[in-house]
């Protein structure tokens, strides 16, 4: 019985590790595992007093009936509670923007800004205009909707392909509401 106490902790470990990396949602896998604890609480059948040679009383089979009972409640709630909120949703935003850190950690931590794998921003998405006057810069299109001016050197030669790949980089650095991740 430890052993599988052991193996279920593992799994748990390595599912929120998992979670842990952009697109992947800690929030659904610990849902998850909550809601599967209710059902399965709710559901879980007594073994026979043969198996222990204990006799259950009154109170303790009244006991196992009220919790099977509000296991099921609570669960079915949860269930309603969550199916609305992501129903709610616009598939953009999140309804709790401070618990970001729980569901995404740039990777990895002990890399500098520039070298990391991964990032939990919405800067991968941002585009922006070249304008030439009054001096050579980009008209960024930050994710929060605003426009930020970003100089250009025009001693460089302009790349497209190059100022594209580095459109996340500049709005991490310019985007006054980027997580900095």
């Amino acid at each position: 019985h430890v052993m599988v106490v052991v193996f279920l902790l593992l799994d748990i470990a390595l599912n929120s590790i998992i979670g842990l990396t952009p697109y992947v949602d800690n929030f659904t896998h610990l849902g998850g595992m909550l809601i599967g604890f209710l059902c399965g609480i709710s559901t879980m059948e007594r073994l026979s007093t043969d198996f222990f040679g204990i006799n259950q009383s009154c109170l303790s089979q009244t006991k196992q009936i009220v919790v099977r009972f509000f296991g099921l409640i609570i669960s079915v709630i949860g269930i309603m509670v969550a199916t609305i909120i992501l129903l709610e949703g616009d598939g953009e935003t999140t309804p709790c923007p401070e618990c970001t850190w729980l569901s995404c950690v740039p990777f990895p931590p002990w890399e500098n800004q520039a070298s990391k794998w991964w990032y939990c921003d919405d800067c991968a998405r941002v585009s922006a205009d070249i304008v030439a006057t009054p001096t050579l810069h980009l008209e960024l299109d930050c994710p929060d909707g605003t426009n930020v001016p970003v100089e250009l050197d025009p001693d460089i030669d302009l790349d497209r392909d190059e100022l594209e790949r580095d459109l996340p980089k500049y709005c991490r650095a310019a985007c006054p509401t980027t997580k900095k991740g």
